[in-house]
């Protein structure tokens, strides 16, 4: 008989940190998770939208990566001269390339990770995809921070179908501008993020100042407090903002998006270098525009999201049909006309 005490106990509050799961030296031999770690990943990903994952990549790439990149990020920073240049519409924070060109980075622990591709695989099925390459960099000594949102201007599937892969540069931590993560947010929908008007097909990626309210009284937002070479893995779904990094450093990390199979092909993939192609398909397919390194190089740092000639993103679920102007994802979590309302942006 079960003990009922155990059974109506009432539950002590989740925390604000994801879980996180260590490779041991025994899996690491085996080549593959323990039962036991990989059962605990998956119950960790479902409850937080987020995993933090140590000892998968090898701490001298780690090392090797922020020396190549570091100065990279300045020169790139000292370039920008608008606000489209940013990320999230605040001049502290900015997308980059890795570097894709330099064959002495392209360490399979980073870009073809089986200890991970084994996880993702696990939460989003078999047969996932690269569909995304690029940095994220704070930039130093600075106040800001970005409003709550998700990656996702666009009505999305209720299911798990992009996970985010970062690899953190440097130690994360509230001085250094950690990302602020909000457990467990991955489990709302498109409904909590703000819709310019009554009439717009798609929100934008900003959580609603309402809902974003009612959930910080039941789970807030916390920074992340992880060491360098941690692997995060987020449900794309999940809440999330950047953060003012108060350190002199320049607080870096990579960024690859794994999709599940059923996620339909981009009508624009971002474009990659030929010359990374045998690395990133080397366990896993990809949804990538191989280009020539040359011309890669041409437009890799140019972030600029209203330049033409710059570096895109896969483009948004629907552009391709023309429907809801690019932004909505017709097939799946369809927000009825009576509920649709005006939130002020």
């Amino acid at each position: 008989m079960p003990n009922v005490n155990m059974l109506t106990r009432p539950q002590s509050a989740l925390p604000g940190q994801p879980g996180l799961i260590t490779l041991s030296p025994e899996e690491k031999a085996a080549g593959k998770w323990s039962r036991a770690n990989l059962q605990r990943a998956m119950e960790l990903m479902h409850r937080d939208g987020v995993l933090a994952v140590a000892g998968v990549v090898d701490i001298d790439h780690v090392k090797a990566l922020r020396e190549a990149m570091d100065p990279v990020a300045r020169k790139v920073a000292a370039s920008k001269t608008k606000l489209s240049q940013f990320n999230q519409g605040f001049a502290t924070n900015f997308l980059m390339s890795p570097l894709l060109t330099n064959k002495d980075l392209l360490f399979d622990d980073v870009y073809a990770n089986r200890f991970v591709h084994s996880l993702i695989e696990a939460y989003l099925g078999p047969d996932i995809k690269i569909h995304l390459c690029t940095a994220n960099v704070a930039m130093p000594r600075t106040q800001d921070r970005q409003r709550v949102h998700k990656d996702l201007p666009w009505i999305h599937p209720l299911a798990p179908f992009i996970v985010n892969l970062n690899l953190l540069l440097c130690d994360f931590n509230e001085h250094t501008g950690s990302t602020e993560f909000w457990c467990g947010s991955h489990n709302t929908t498109a409904w909590d993020q703000v819709f310019p008007s009554k009439d717009a097909g798609a929100p934008i990626c900003d959580v609603a100042d309402d809902c974003l309210e009612a959930r910080r009284l039941e789970r807030p937002g916390s920074q992340v407090d992880l060491p360098m070479g941690t692997v995060l893995l987020r449900d794309l779904r999940t809440w999330h903002a950047g953060m003012p990094n108060h350190s002199d450093e320049w607080r870096i990390m990579t960024a690859v998006e794994y999709a599940a199979s059923w996620y339909p092909e981009p009508a624009r993939k971002q474009k990659a270098p030929l010359s990374a192609k045998p690395i990133l398909e080397k366990y896993t397919k990809t949804d990538l525009d191989f280009v020539p390194d040359a011309e890669w190089e041409s437009f890799a740092q140019n972030w600029d999201f209203v330049d033409p000639k710059a570096m895109k993103l896969p483009s948004v679920p629907g552009a391709d049909e023309g429907t809801a102007e690019g932004g909505e994802w017709v097939t799946l979590n369809a927000i009825r006309e009576e509920e649709k309302y005006d939130r002020k942006v």
